[in-house]
């Protein structure tokens, strides 16, 4: 289930919490096997139902005299067991029917529920709606306790662990279709001008999974080429609407192409998704998800919204969290497929921009929109679809996948899902399963990433570079810090980065333990550029980006949250690649007082530039500062007074002492809390921004790390970047453009370009010389365009995207 609401908090009710951990209990007394439900949905002006449902159930337990079944916001008329008719009560969401004979452990039954009303819906999303012609359920509610929603239109056992078949007869007017999980059996027409809709589901779903569509639908089917063969995808809309659908599934395939490479076979009758007037995502019910019609435009912006609903169909439908509190298992996994979705679709790079992003979004958003630095695990109800299990549920996935490496990752993933098909599951399993299964123990990793609330956050204090001949031996002295974050991270894969004077990437690799650790190299070249984990691939408290000059033109950073502008070139044919962090954390405090002159650092953040071939370029660095909901509220706590004393504080790294750089503030009230500060060139080093406050005592201390630091040395060969890492300009772009890749090496290279709706409007081959080529362009309409680059011989591609003016 994917939302774009703002989520709104709300006071939590104790019934629904003693309901919720009641449901899981009774699904270990009575198993309900299969579910049939009659449904009559043809009334849609009183918007009155009458249903029946009949529950297959088996004792599994001996001397069972009551079965207690979720129903809310219905009336129930009567019910039976085995034919035979039987007292019960109905007391708000719980239906007790007296057996008349109590089921002994292995004892089947036939329970059937005869009812009536008008079915609800949620308070802020979910449940049952009538809106114009439709009627549709969703199967969640994010107010409703417990979440699990489907008591609002059938008798369940409302949890994450029951599972049951599923087989329905709805009857609508004959203007209208009833789509609904699994295969349509077959329709039935009637004399009074209604037809019922017979679907069936063999599989086992929780009763949050179940729904029912009802409109003037028809059909939009696609087949998909799969691991076991094709796979039916029906995709159910109005007529009006069929080819908006073609527009926006138009990369249906490659989801499932990459779902099924990453984590398995496909598992269900079919893929389907129904269309429904819904402006707050979609719901993932097995084989029938429902999405918003209006993210359904013809266009694909919301492919990733489509892909994420997709892969519940193994993070979610296949194997679910067995709690709320586990729900990033579901949820920050399907997150995280929509990354996935972007890496196979349009390569490496696009995977990188919406991962930085996400993290970015996570760093600055996530604990304001849930109210405070959460775990992601174990996570209270009422933010359980928040952006804490959705968008660091992903962020710390993504982090997993670079522990164990692609290879592990999915075959573990793949293994896990197999393993555990068809049940609940816990995040404790998930860890046990990856340390049995692949021999990785990530007990750490678990604790630190889900477990425990906050991030960790990994720099490079300083440097020592020395030479003998042909070698630079290398010393960098690490360092670990904390940001909300409980304990120092210990056993993590951190990789140190060295660019060589040809802007070449050589990644070494290391365990990271404690506070600190020096990591000693001898490399064959002059360092230009040292950088801890320079392909994110840690979601530690850091967002950054690399960029390459070339041009007198404005370098804006957003996700580093800083823009760099050139003012001269040395060389105006040759480039300087610049790399910016922003560290989500306070910066160093001043070594003494004497040096503070008065001044009160940053208590949130601070920066880091560095670059190679620096010296070709001379400007200024524009850092922003703004205390309101647009920033986050970053700069919120440390400008309190007059904003005319606002300064950049400057240092090389940590030897030496902050002061004040070569600056000017341009503000714009003195008590707004916004405004701008330039310093008045480049240098490599950090920056943090610092205000005068008359007879203040700063609170923070440096969180230094005392004592001796652990030592480790390069014991194995560097990895070089990618061969197809590269920059792209001008962009935007007219009639050509320029591809410079950081591997120099020949290339013979395919490259496409293709329009937003996925249109392929040119192809050629091209040999690159040195590691560079110019491409012409041909005649295009203004617009977005990605162009897809691919080596001929590696078979490895990127795709980037490109503006035509």
């Amino acid at each position: 289930m994917k939302n774009f609401f703002a989520l709104l908090l709300f006071a939590c009710l104790l019934i629904g919490r003693d309901c919720q951990a009641a449901g899981a209990s009774r699904s270990d007394t009575i198993d309900i096997r299969k579910t049939i439900i009659e449904f009559n949905i043809t009334d849609f002006i009183t918007k009155n139902i009458s249903a029946r449902a009949v529950l297959d159930v088996k004792s599994q337990m001996n001397n069972v005299s009551e079965l207690v079944f979720d129903l809310e916001g219905l009336t129930v008329d009567s019910t039976k067991v085995n034919e035979t008719i039987t007292s019960f009560s109905h007391t708000g969401p719980f239906l007790k029917i007296s057996l008349p004979i109590a089921m002994q452990s292995n004892d089947t039954a036939l329970v059937e529920v005869f009812y009536k009303g008008v079915p609800i819906a949620d308070a802020v999303w979910g449940g049952f709606a009538y809106v114009g012609n439709y009627a549709f359920q969703m199967g969640v509610g994010f107010v409703a306790q417990p979440h699990s929603f489907g008591r609002t239109w059938h008798p369940c056992f409302d949890n994450f662990v029951e599972r049951s078949a599923y087989e329905f007869f709805i009857t609508t007017t004959n203007d209208k279709m009833a789509v609904c999980n699994g295969l349509l059996i077959d329709s039935a027409s009637h004399p009074n001008n209604t037809i019922t809709w017979h679907w069936k589901l063999v599989e086992e779903i929780p009763s949050y999974l179940s729904c029912v569509g009802v409109c003037n639908y028809v059909f939009v089917k696609k087949i998909l080429n799969g691991n076991n063969g094709n796979v039916d995808a029906w995709i159910a809309c109005e007529v009006a609407d069929t080819n908006k659908v073609n527009g926006s599934f138009a990369h249906l395939q490659e989801s499932f192409t990459m779902l099924e490479n990453n984590f398995g076979t496909y598992r269900w009758p079919r893929v389907g998704y129904t269309l429904v007037p819904f402006n707050g995502g979609a719901m993932e019910h097995a084989t029938c998800i429902h999405v918003g019609s209006g993210f359904i435009n013809g266009a694909l912006t919301y492919e990733n919204l489509l892909a994420h609903e997709l892969s519940h169909h193994w993070w979610g439908n296949l194997v679910t969290c067995r709690t709320a509190g586990d729900m990033w298992l579901n949820e920050g996994f399907a997150s995280y497929c929509e990354q996935l979705h972007q890496e196979f679709t349009y390569g490496k790079d696009a995977y990188q921009t919406t991962m930085r992003t996400n993290h970015f979004n996570v760093l600055s958003k996530a604990h304001i929109s849930d109210n405070a630095y959460r775990s992601v695990a174990n996570m209270d109800s009422l933010y359980t679809y928040g952006a804490t299990v959705y968008q660091k549920g992903a962020d710390v996935i993504h982090s997993m996948r670079s522990y164990l490496g692609d290879s592990v990752f999915f075959n573990t993933m793949t293994a896990f899902l197999n393993t555990y098909k068809f049940k609940d599951v816990s995040s404790y399993d998930l860890r046990d399963f990856i340390f049995s299964h692949s021999g990785v123990n990530l007990l750490d990793y678990f604790d630190n990433w889900i477990f425990a609330p906050g991030f960790t956050h990994f720099s490079i204090d300083s440097t020592e570079v020395g030479q003998n001949g042909n070698v630079w031996p290398t010393k960098v002295f690490l360092r670990q810090r904390k940001h909300k974050s409980s304990n120092y991270y210990n056993n993590v894969p951190l990789e140190v980065g060295f660019y060589d004077a040809q802007m070449v990437l050589h990644i070494y690799q290391l365990i990271f333990n404690g506070r600190c650790m020096e990591f000693h190299v001898d490399l064959p070249f002059e360092p230009k550029m040292i950088v801890v984990d320079p392909n994110s691939k840690i979601s530690d408290a850091i967002s950054e980006e690399t960029r390459m000059i070339t041009a007198l033109s404005p370098v804006n950073l957003p996700q580093a949250k800083l823009r760099i502008l050139p003012k001269t070139m040395l060389n105006a044919a040759d480039s300087t690649l610049i790399r910016a962090e922003h560290s989500w954390i306070a910066p160093d405090r001043f070594k003494s007082p004497i040096a503070a002159n008065g001044y009160s650092l940053c208590d949130t953040r601070y920066w880091k530039v560095d670059a190679v071939n620096l010296n070709n370029i001379t400007g200024l660095i524009q850092f922003n500062y703004d205390g309101g909901v647009n920033n986050s509220y970053l700069d919120s706590a440390w400008v309190r007074n007059s904003e005319d004393s606002i300064h950049i504080f400057y240092r090389k790294d940590a030897t030496e002492e902050w002061q004040i750089s070569n600056d000017s503030v341009k503000a714009g009230g003195l008590f707004d809390k916004i405004g701008v500060v330039y310093v008045k060139e480049i240098k490599a080093g950090e920056y943090c921004f610092g205000i005068k406050k008359a007879n203040y005592v700063d609170p923070l201390v440096t969180d230094a790390p005392t004592g001796g630091c652990g030592m480790v040395s390069s014991i194995s060969n560097p990895r070089t970047g990618d061969a197809l890492e590269m920059v792209l300009y001008p962009n935007p772009a007219q009639d050509q453009i320029h591809l410079n890749f950081f591997n120099t090496n020949p290339k013979e290279l395919t490259i496409q370009f293709y329009s937003m709706s996925g249109l392929k409007v040119m192809e050629s081959i091209i040999k690159t010389s040195l590691g560079q080529c110019d491409i012409q362009l041909p005649k295009l309409p203004q617009g977005i365009y990605f162009i897809k680059v691919e080596d001929k011989v590696s078979q490895k591609r990127i795709v980037k995207k490109v503006v035509i003016e």
